[in-house]
């Protein structure tokens, strides 16, 4: 079957779901299939994801992407609790590559952090 649609032509990305936080969250949900996770980290684990890997993450997520729109989504446990901080550290490490590509950041939360801010 043969088709002519728009997208017939456009390149196929990947699409990933980053979680920066791994499966720390601020609540505990029974029907969380994540937060079990944790018995998959060591004992006393931050879960934080390091600089060096966010800036990897980022930058390579970037140049493989073949689309001319490359989309994020950070997920966790609860994005939210790494603190507004990080995800101002996202944006740059992103800004060098806003001339060459759209990028755009979704993230899945739970909205309890959410604030003004």
């Amino acid at each position: 079957m043969t088709t002519n649609t728009i997208t017939d032509n456009l390149p196929q990305g990947i699409h990933i779901v980053a979680k920066p936080i791994g499966p720390r969250c601020n609540l505990d949900c029974e029907y969380c299939f994540y937060l079990g996770k944790q018995a998959l980290f060591p004992k006393g684990a931050d879960y934080v994801m390091p600089d060096e890997v966010l800036q990897a993450y980022i930058t390579k997520y970037i140049t493989l992407q073949p689309t001319p729109v490359v989309e994020f989504v950070w997920q966790g446990g609860e994005p939210t609790l790494l603190g507004l901080d990080f995800h101002k550290k996202v944006i740059e490490l992103q800004r060098p590559f806003t001339g060459q590509r759209e990028i755009s950041n979704s993230l899945q939360t739970n909205g309890i952090l959410l604030n003004d801010e």
